[in-house]
């Protein structure tokens, strides 16, 4: 009887040391997210107003006030994105004014809760004070590098909740999280057709779960392993030929590397799982993997079953269906950027080898050293900054997700008994990788620098589970890097705009003084707006204006109605130039305003420019532009 009270004594104590334990826990875990939410918001909020690209500025603000102005996305104008986010925007301005910043506003709330969300995400991985580091790189490697409320950011926001409704789910067991996690890429579709690729990670990982439920059944069913294996062989062996026939409008390494290499690993881990262990029968697990997947496409249909409508009541599908699915093929032709040589990829290879062969758990005097060493030099680097040291440090970074996601393939295709891993951690594991290796097309087939920030943040994730898995590994190394990079953010690419590899400073000096502008801006580009906006002004007799090829920022800027569905040129069939003149006329412009550099489309060809010479004679050039009117 003692003895039994003695026991139950012991494991009374036990039972409230251990909820004393978990009670602390949380409170930290809300004391460094309340810290990591708060430095995130005041580092972000000196950004929020920095800097633009005027035609990226002008095509999201003039689809807005396009919609407004009673237009539809597709039927009206070439909407360069699915037009979800349009609506946003014209909502924002409505409510808080007709100008670029309340664009930005709009992208700080999101920011803003994207914060905890990632947090959140870390946390399950790590301590609370790691998760609070690697959230402040990410922040840092993302929105502060560029600050405009572009649909990429929104993919990347959604990603992210999504991520962790489905984490939710892996720890609760709760549909509801399966249909929030849907909702989340529905949401994220209609922001950008690119959403599709967190949809397909998901897919994947709900495929990987119900392997791990049903996989290790005591019953044994030969037929069942081998009838699964082929249907997801078919399905993967489709997915990756659909992924090769899109890269092969650019095929060069770099890209099959980046692009194709990742969503493969992960392909592969998936038929590898699904080859091991026993297997209920092929009903049982038929049964399971629609239970999993119905929630998460409900919840993704139902925005754009909802938006479709939009479209349905106005007799306009076929427009929808031209401006998502037929018109985005012209930036294969128009709007692409190849990654820089395969060779720059060889920057990454240190730290490869630190994450493949991590040392050991009791590290030597020479691995202590190597760690030493290594850290010194990359703060020397950091110290004695140069246009060479910042493009080699940019490249490592740039190929960290493919090393991240074949890092964390490695340890998903060893036997579980060596891999440190539950099936819930497991399952976070594949999840984080295979929203990584998806999310990573997203700078496809445009691979300018600044397009990794919209990865980066998953980047970060996987490479903090990868590490939480090894044994052992060395904290002095990791956190030496992990400050590095963080410094690096903060000191060269948050102080400028990334581009091509290159240190490219940015000195936002002055205020757009437009009433439609108020965004910080450099001396060069105030200048050069103000002072076309004037003339427009000055010479326009009606509420429209011509202003070609891309730079749809004039028409927003200036106030002037658009005659044409083009934001960008490139997007829309070319008319001749007597059709041009009769929508001139018809409009009654008296403005044109030539744009001498565009980003993307053509310039104008030389019987369009003779038209205009003819028809407006009067002209004043400005900057790279040209404006033209008649009395």
């Amino acid at each position: 009887m003692a003895g039994t009270l003695l026991i139950g004594r012991r494991l009374k104590l036990g039972l409230n040391a251990s909820f004393k334990t978990r009670r602390l826990r949380s409170g930290s875990k809300k004391a460094f997210l309340i810290i990591v939410w708060s430095l995130s918001a005041l580092y972000v909020f000196g950004f929020y107003d920095r800097g633009w690209v005027p035609h990226d500025e002008g095509a999201i603000a003039q689809s807005a006030e396009r919609i407004l102005a009673g237009e539809m996305p597709h039927r009206d104008f070439d909407e360069i994105y699915t037009g979800g986010l349009s609506y946003l925007h014209a909502a924002a301005f409505k409510t808080l004014g007709l100008n670029l910043v309340s664009l930005r506003i709009v992208l700080l709330v999101f920011f803003l809760a994207f914060v905890p969300g990632f947090y959140a995400l870390a946390a399950r991985l790590a301590p609370p004070i790691v998760a609070a580091a690697v959230t402040l790189v990410a922040v840092v490697w993302s929105v502060p590098n560029y600050f405009a409320s572009l649909p990429s950011w929104y993919n990347l926001f959604f990603a992210t909740f999504g991520t962790l409704a489905l984490s939710w789910y892996v720890e609760t067991g709760e549909k509801r999280w399966l249909f929030a996690a849907g909702l989340f890429g529905g949401f994220s579709l209609l922001v950008k057709i690119t959403g599709l690729y967190y949809i397909i990670a998901a897919i994947l990982f709900l495929t990987f779960r119900e392997q791990i439920l049903n996989n290790r059944a005591t019953e044994v069913q030969h037929d069942s392993s081998r009838l699964f294996l082929s249907i997801k062989t078919i399905g993967v062996s489709l997915f990756l030929a659909g992924l090769m026939m899109l890269l092969r409008r650019q095929p060069n390494l770099m890209e099959i590397c980046y692009f194709l290499i990742p969503p493969a690993a992960i392909c592969g881990v998936l038929l590898w799982d699904e080859r091991q262990g026993g297997h209920c029968s092929h009903f049982i697990r038929l049964k399971s993997l629609c239970a999993l997947l119905s929630p998460f496409i409900i919840g993704a249909a139902i925005p754009v079953v909802l938006f479709v409508v939009l479209y349905v009541s106005s007799d306009s599908v076929a427009d929808l269906y031209r401006g998502v699915v037929v018109l985005p093929q012209r930036r294969f032709e128009f709007a692409s950027l190849d990654f820089p040589p395969a060779l720059t990829a060889i920057a990454s290879l240190p730290y490869a080898a630190v994450l493949f062969f991590p040392p050991s758990r009791y590290p030597t005097k020479w691995d202590k050293l190597f760690g030493f060493g290594l850290i010194s030099l990359l703060f020397a680097v950091l110290y004695f900054s140069s246009a060479l040291a910042y493009f080699i440090v940019w490249q490592s970074v740039r190929f960290l997700g493919v090393v991240a996601v074949l890092a964390a393939c490695q340890i998903l295709s060893r036997p579980i008994s060596h891999t440190y891993l539950d099936g819930a951690q497991r399952q976070i594991l594949f999840l984080l990788t295979s929203m990584t290796s998806l999310i990573n097309l997203v700078q496809f087939p445009f691979a300018a620098d600044v397009y990794f920030c919209y990865t980066a943040p998953f980047v970060c994730l996987t490479l903090l589970a990868v590490l939480a898995r090894q044994p052992g590994v060395p904290k002095f190394l990791h956190f030496g890097i992990l400050l590095f990079y963080f410094l690096f953010a903060i000191t060269w690419t948050n102080t400028g705009y990334v581009a091509a590899g290159i240190r490219n400073s940015y000195p936002a000096k002055e205020l757009l003084d437009l009433p439609r502008g108020q965004l910080r801006v450099t001396r060069h580009d105030n200048h050069l707006y103000t002072q076309l906006v004037n003339l427009i002004r000055q010479h326009s007799q009606s509420n429209y204006i011509y202003a070609t090829p891309d730079c749809p920022e004039i028409y927003f800027l200036s106030g002037m109605r658009n005659p044409t569905r083009n934001l960008f040129e490139f997007f829309s069939d070319k008319k001749d130039a007597h059709s041009l003149r009769a929508v001139l006329r018809e409009k009654n412009i008296h403005v044109v305003v030539i744009n001498h550099e565009p980003q993307f489309s053509r310039i104008l060809d030389q019987q369009t420019v003779g038209l205009l010479q003819e028809d407006f004679p009067h002209f004043v050039d400005v900057g790279h532009f040209t404006v033209r009117w008649k009395e």
